[in-house]
């Protein structure tokens, strides 16, 4: 039964946001959105406040981590930017340039002009040379009508290649839309050209100034059109390595306990981890700080419950719902936000749709958190105890007494 409700719950899910894409009717699918999740609170079993729908604003107290700093950093400074840059009226810097649109076609008319003349007059000083055996004819037609005839020809032929960039840069800037990166293979599609000519071909407009801050990534699949979305790249990179060392820590030491643990924790936090695992690869496909920190917290905690279960075994059966409904759910959620960010139009009802997956992603850390505390409560209960113990011997020896300094006794 617990396993046919979870599937429903997830092919739910799946089928009301295909049905909006298919049917590009995308009115009312944030209201289903949170339904499903409410449903899915009520289902695990685990309280969450009332108002923890509402944009619930990142706690800088809580951010202790260099690389969350950095993620915040680059959300807020593109802000910070275009607030200065209206109070100095300095117009923000051109992401895409058209380099080439008067001179590629100053060269290619030139160049056909100047082709089609010394061709011709060349033409007739060689005819000339052979019909009347003059070799200054010639000369002049080798020597110089041939050479200006060829250049003229080169001058033509780069005037083209030229024009022929500025419309494979029209149809780049066509197919991005309005959006700060994109997939070489979408290029790709678009242009009928291979992966392989995309990524040399936007090298060279990157080096000729067409793309001032354009940059591709390491494996060569992705073209960003500013810094800015470099940073975030260089960011992500940066957490990914830092999760691989990471990861491989923790593998090296739950290898340890691996054999001693129970069977049935062990599948658990498999499967638990499995799908946080999923969740991380979601995250790094979706451009979108915010949503990055978000699930860099939902990581953090959902690592710290699983760390505690193994620990203490006998909490297994509180997490069970949590592993079950709320994990699956939210990579639900994250696969409906990437079919969303992929559509062309980013219509009122699809901005509507994604911003309420971005607060139901507050409500599941809200969930995540107060699941966290709850677990916590028994050892916070034992030091409570613990403390008035101790409390209570200190002040059977007398130890919790301010004794009388020698001056106050004096008085006395």
């Amino acid at each position: 039964m617990y396993n046919r409700d979870r599937f429903n719950l997830g092919n739910e899910i799946r089928n009301i946001i295909r049905n909006a894409v298919d049917t590009r009717d995308f009115r009312g699918l944030n209201h289903d959105i949170r339904n499903m999740v409410n449903r899915a609170l009520n289902e695990a079993g685990i309280t969450v406040k009332r108002d923890s729908f509402k944009d619930i604003p990142p706690d800088p107290q809580g951010m202790k981590d260099q690389r969350k700093e950095e993620y915040r950093a680059a959300y807020e400074q593109p802000k910070k930017q275009e607030e200065l840059q209206k109070k100095e009226n300095i117009k923000p810097a051109k992401v895409a340039v058209p380099v080439g649109q008067v001179s590629g076609m100053l060269q290619l008319v030139l160049g056909i002009i100047g082709t089609v003349l010394f061709g011709f007059v060349g033409f007739l000083f060689a005819l000339a040379g052979l019909l009347i055996a003059n070799s200054a004819f010639l000369y002049i037609f080798l020597f110089g009508l041939l050479p200006c005839t060829a250049g003229s020809l080169v001058v033509a032929f780069n005037g083209s290649s030229i024009r022929q960039r500025l419309k494979r840069f029209q149809v780049y800037m066509k197919k991005m839309d309005g959006r700060s990166y994109i997939l070489i293979k979408d290029l790709s599609v678009a242009t009928g050209k291979s992966e392989k000519f995309i990524v040399k071909d936007l090298q060279k407009m990157i080096a000729k100034g067409m793309f001032p801050e354009g940059h591709i990534d390491d494996k060569k699949t992705c073209f960003m059109l500013n810094n800015e979305v470099f940073r975030q790249y260089l960011l992500l990179k940066e957490s990914m390595k830092m999760k691989e060392i990471e990861e491989n820590e923790k593998r090296s030491k739950e290898s340890i306990q691996h054999e001693s643990m129970d069977p049935a924790v062990r599948k658990a936090i498999e499967e638990g981890r499995s799908y946080v695992k999923r969740i991380r690869e979601a995250n790094y496909a979706i451009q979108n700080v915010e949503i990055s920190r978000k699930l860099d917290k939902l990581e953090e905690v959902t690592e710290k419950i699983f760390d505690y279960v193994e620990t203490r075994p006998h909490k297994l059966p509180e997490i069970r719902k949590f592993v079950g409904y709320f994990l699956p759910t939210t990579l639900k959620l994250l696969d409906a936000y990437r079919e969303l960010d992929s559509q062309s139009v980013q219509g009122k009802n699809i901005s509507s749709a994604k911003a309420e997956i971005e607060q139901s992603l507050d409500t599941i850390n809200t969930a995540f958190d107060n699941l966290l505390d709850g677990l916590f409560e028994e050892i916070a209960m034992d030091i409570s105890t613990d403390i008035s113990v101790l409390e209570t011997m200190f002040a059977q020896e007398g130890l919790t007494r301010n004794k009388k300094s020698p001056k106050n006794e004096n008085e006395g």
